[in-house]
Parts: C-alpha cells; structure tokens; sequence
C-alpha cells in the first residue's frame, strides 16, 4: 500500500533542507510520510517547483524552509541564527515603491499563512518563535536606502521564494507555512553575512519543523 504523503517541505534549494533529511533519516523508526523537495530559486522557478512537487506528492499540508534576511530595524526582534514564522508574505516591486509602477487589480501581491499550522510550529518548537511579515521581492535587497524602504511597510524579513510557494499551496488548496532561518541583516553585507550563516540559519529553522513532526507523532 503506497504511503500518504502528510507533509511535503520544500526549500528554494538541497542545502536549505539537508538538515531536516538528517533528522529524519536518524528517526527510529523512519518518517515515511513527509517528502522533501528543492524547488528553485528565486520567484518564478519557486512556484513553477512547488506546484510540480504538490502535483507529484499530493501532500495534506506543504511547510517551507529558507533563509531571510532582517531589516535593520527589526534586528532586536529576529536574532541572527534564528528561526522566525512567515505571517503575511508580501509580494514586493521596488518599482511599486518608487512610484513608477503599480500592480493591476486582479494581480495577488499578499498571502497569509495558515493560522493552525503556524500555531502548531510555534507550539511545538523548543524555544520561543517570533512570527513577522516576509517581503518576497525578486531580486535581494544590497543597499541600506532600499532596505529602510522596504523595512517601512512593515516587513521585518526578506526572502525570494516564500510568497512563490504560498501561492502554489493556495493553488492546490493546502496549509501552508514558512519556516525562515534569519542568516543576515539586509544591506550591503548581507552576501557576506549569509555566506558565513546560512547553514546555521537552516538547521534552526528545520528544527522547528522537526519538532513540529515529532509532536504529530507523540
């Protein structure tokens, strides 16, 4: 009898998810009902990624799990190595932001994650979990001007993909929540910083998932 697939968890890429695989694969015995994919990076190759994996899966509910980076201001509330929760996910153009551009109506530019499913992640982790506003924008943010900007609609953390997969959970009608791996504050060293912490970042934010997993399981 094929095994129903209860959790699917994507990242942008292998790297951001590995550690989960480790977790799971030191599981006694083996988790068999949660997938793991790398669905692209960036916003196009996200979404085109996570409606493949949800068709081929068909998954209960789809988590997804990447680094962010924090906005200046926010850096007090969302701590380098880190894991935060996605609440709402916007879409961002720095066009929009300047002016000289606007999205047409009928275009999503917002989604929110499942409110059960986030509560569940945040109960089930170790430590507390701050849950915040994600700008997805489609390019990283390198300069500080743009950063504040940004940080002034209210987001507290950036990240290409979340909003990409949210909507191609929306799509197949499934939960869905994003777990992020705060791995460097957004401006001109944030390349810098993320080189040195991301991998730190994903382990923490796939200990959240892997804490949430292990309690569905109790």
């Amino acid at each position: 009898m094929a095994t129903t697939i209860r959790t699917l968890v994507v990242s942008a890429w292998d790297p951001e998810v590995a550690p989960l695989g480790r977790l799971l694969d030191a599981a006694k015995p083996a988790r068999r009902d949660v997938a793991l994919a790398a669905v692209g990076v960036g916003t196009v190759d996200a979404a085109v990624g996570a409606a493949a994996a949800i068709a081929r899966v068909r998954p209960r509910r789809v988590i997804f799990v990447g680094t962010a980076g924090v906005y200046p201001g926010a850096a007090r509330a969302h701590a380098i190595g880190a894991a935060a929760l996605g609440g709402e996910l916007r879409l961002v153009s720095t066009a929009t932001l300047r002016g000289d551009a606007y999205h047409p109506a009928p275009l999503v530019a917002s989604a929110m994650t499942d409110e059960v499913l986030r509560a569940g992640l945040a109960r089930a982790a170790e430590a507390p979990v701050a849950t915040a506003i994600v700008a997805c924008p489609l390019a990283i943010t390198q300069t500080t001007a743009l950063a504040r900007r940004i940080a002034a609609t209210g987001a507290a953390l950036e990240n290409l993909e979340a909003f990409a997969v949210a909507r191609a959970a929306a799509a197949a009608r499934l939960p869905f929540a994003a777990v992020l791996g705060v791995s460097n504050v957004v401006g001109p060293r944030a390349h810098t910083e993320w080189r040195a912490n991301h991998l730190g970042a994903s382990r923490a934010a796939c200990h959240v998932v892997w804490s949430f997993l292990r309690a569905r399981r109790a």
